[in-house]
């Protein structure tokens, strides 16, 4: 009996987890476990009657539930009391490591929201079920990559989207140290901002989205993370930090934020230096860059490096054309 409960335990496991990207998750669970179809229906039909589970259509689906919250921003409203009243409910039972991640995020977030956005209204919206938790927050406010662009006189957002990579750039440095999108953007397994019609998200390439006639918001972010991921919010922010200071003092500047190709110019070259000599490391990611001119190469890796020799350059992802930029910029003396 007990290996039949195990086993039971296994099953459907297996089918809260596969659940979502299998039309017949019947088939598939019965071929996993070697087990006939009925005997999956029986454990389908308990995952039901736990509420976990739904059937729409003559497909069975992953059950989730989902909670929104307004808020008016005022000199009352604060983002611990709102995790205390209200949020913090839909997160209980969760290991201790996805607790962590999730208080972090909420008050980070939420916090950008009032102090940044100039904003009247936030919206908080929890969707849970057996697999994932997803939060998004809204505001009603400028839009957070016209704020940057506006506080630090860029050119265009884009190059919003490219100082809200790097980490440290804040627009009130009195009080804000510029990590909580940062990290808040490495910790979760799905983390995006969209505003004015641009994408924040670090699994692939910045791209430009229409904005919707009938958006209401100005800024929404949005954060998911899995009920039993190993992720551990110490560890990454160890990764960004150096053994001899222990600080945040490396970051990773994925270069597609600057062109979606090539770069080629002592301009493009400067908007990524920007302040990157906060930093004691700087890795560049050179993925879905095909090429670098020599003035790029150049500011880079000569001019930047004479004028902050404390700042770490290093590369990952350069291909061959890159690297030779890359290589003759080092080796050029003037």
């Amino acid at each position: 009996m007990p290996g039949n409960r195990r086993q039971g335990d296994e099953v459907r496991k297996f089918i809260l987890a596969n659940i979502g990207g299998n039309r017949n998750i019947a088939a598939l669970t019965s071929k996993n476990f070697e087990i006939s179809l009925p005997a999956v229906y029986k454990h389908l039909d308990k995952l039901a009657a736990e509420n976990k589970v739904d059937k729409k259509n003559g497909r069975y689906i992953i059950k989730s539930f989902k909670s929104q919250y307004c808020y008016n921003i005022d000199k009352t409203l604060s983002e611990d009391s709102v995790w205390e009243k209200d949020i913090k409910k839909h997160f209980t039972g969760i290991p201790q490591n996805i607790w962590q991640i999730w208080v972090y995020g909420f008050l980070e977030i939420f916090n950008n929201a009032i102090e940044h956005s100039r904003g009247k209204k936030i919206n908080v919206i929890i969707e849970e079920n057996e697999i994932y938790k997803d939060m998004t927050i809204l505001d009603d406010g400028i839009g957070i990559f016209k704020n940057i662009k506006d506080k630090f006189k860029l050119l265009d957002l884009d190059d919003a989207l490219l100082e809200l990579v790097k980490g440290k750039r804040t627009t009130d440095i009195k009080r804000h140290s510029g990590q909580g999108i940062f990290f808040s953007s490495k910790v979760f397994d799905e983390f995006i901002i969209k505003s004015d019609g641009l994408i924040f998200n670090l699994k692939q390439a910045v791209h430009t989205v229409p904005a919707a006639d009938n958006q209401k918001y100005s800024t929404l972010v949005n954060m998911q993370m899995s009920n039993t991921s190993r992720k551990n919010i110490k560890k990454v922010f160890d990764k960004f930090s150096t053994e001899v200071y222990g600080d945040f003092d490396k970051t990773v500047i994925p270069l597609h934020f600057a062109s979606s190709s090539d770069l080629v110019s002592r301009s493009q070259a400067r908007r990524v230096l920007s302040g990157l000599e906060l930093f004691k490391e700087v890795t560049l990611d050179f993925k879905d860059i095909g090429y670098i001119d020599q003035a790029f190469a150049d500011e880079v890796f000569r001019v930047f490096v004479n004028f902050n020799p404390e700042t770490i350059i290093k590369v990952q992802n350069a291909n061959s054309d890159v690297q030779y930029m890359i290589n003759r910029a080092i080796k050029t003396k003037y």
